[in-house]
């Protein structure tokens, strides 16, 4: 760290209201070489350290500026700068911020602030900008998502996001991997700011597309259903739930085509909506709901595994789905475990051994 004697020699004389020849005759040294460290043009004679301190009433640590208030002093003296240079955003005042935060990190090389600094300059100064100063990006990156200690990690959160806008494709999981919870979005919604951010229409307008889906599979996943004092689901809020999600679909669907994107949801939904209205009695309308969820199980596995499904939807135009990803979909391959086993979903065992329910599990024997 560059000593910044000079600038304390000369606080301290101003603190005590004397001129520079007043210093030069007590340390019995011409003026001229007062005025030459205060310019930082030469440093003070070793042996007239202790002396300058000792005038000053200081300590040598104060004198060279590594006492915790003077370096504090000279920190909080930097943010002001930076948040100066930062109003005004051209080229010029880029490149003299750029030269300004190295210096600075040369001083404080541990401080996560201006690193961050640094890294976000290149990021605010366009794609083309954070491509060029690329690698730079990832060290100063690491560095502070290495050292953010802070309890919020605002700065380490920060250079995440922003290293998940501007990375290589092949490199981006080593950003991804640290997406949390904490972050207070989802890695879906930080990717989408990635290709608006690199202006990829196509890819931003997609991405927004399956966060909105997905979005509405996740709200469908917690089914509106309250839950009792013991933490198990209440059967008529479940029902109640079910029917709500299954009119939302078939709003957002169009009714002429019975098998398209959503076909996997409706067979999770009908399933659901059956073990309910088991529970609360209603058998003949469940058993409905469960010869719905079948037939549309059954016409799952009819479709060429890699057919194109689409959502039939405005809102969802640009993004499809294949069967084959459908029935990849843990609730789907459970289905069968569902409806088999007593113990995973007791909603069913009151119509198990009926022949009704015996005919419908046969159906479904032969796609699991």
């Amino acid at each position: 760290m560059r000593l910044p004697i000079s600038q304390t020699i000369k606080r301290l004389r101003k603190e005590k209201n004397i001129t520079q020849q007043t210093l030069a005759d007590e340390l019995h040294v011409t003026f001229q070489s007062v005025s030459r460290w205060e310019n930082d043009i030469a440093y003070p004679d070793v042996e007239l350290i202790p002396m300058i301190a000792s005038y000053f009433g200081v300590s040598t640590d104060v004198l060279f500026g590594t006492d915790e208030t003077t370096v504090e002093y000279k920190r909080q003296q930097y943010l002001n700068a930076v948040k100066e240079m930062e109003k005004t955003h051209t080229f010029e005042k880029f490149k003299e911020l750029e030269r300004f935060l190295k210096n600075v990190i040369k001083e404080f090389p541990h401080d996560v602030y201006f690193q961050w600094k640094l890294c976000s300059l290149y990021w605010r100064n366009g794609f083309e900008c954070a491509k060029k100063n690329l690698e730079t990006m990832r060290k100063l990156a690491s560095f502070v998502i290495e050292n953010d200690k802070s309890i919020d990690g605002n700065y380490r959160i920060a250079c995440i996001r922003v290293m998940i806008r501007v990375e290589d494709d092949d490199k981006l999981e080593n950003w991804t991997k640290y997406v949390s919870d904490s972050f207070y979005t989802s890695l879906p919604s930080i990717i989408a700011t990635r290709f608006k951010y690199r202006n990829e229409t196509k890819s931003y307008n997609e991405q927004i597309q399956k966060n909105l889906r997905d979005s509405l599979i996740d709200s469908f996943l917690r089914d509106f259903g309250k839950i009792d004092n013991e933490g198990k689901k209440d059967p008529k809020s479940m029902v109640e739930g079910q029917k709500i999600i299954l009119k939302i679909i078939d709003t957002l669907r169009d009714p002429k085509h019975e098998v398209d994107g959503w076909i996997g949801e409706r067979i999770f939904h009908y399933l659901r909506l059956a073990g309910g209205l088991v529970k609360l009695g209603n058998i003949e309308e469940g058993f409905e709901a469960l010869e719905k969820c079948i037939d549309l199980y059954i016409k799952l596995w009819n479709i060429e595994k890699d057919t194109i499904l689409k959502y039939n939807c405005c809102a969802l135009d640009l993004i499809s789905i294949t069967p084959k990803e459908i029935i990849k979909d843990s609730r789907i391959q459970d289905m069968f475990i569902y409806l088999t086993d007593t113990d995973s979903w007791e909603y069913l065992n009151p119509i198990r051994d009926t022949e009704r329910f015996k005919k419908c599990l046969e159906k479904v024997k032969m796609y699991s």
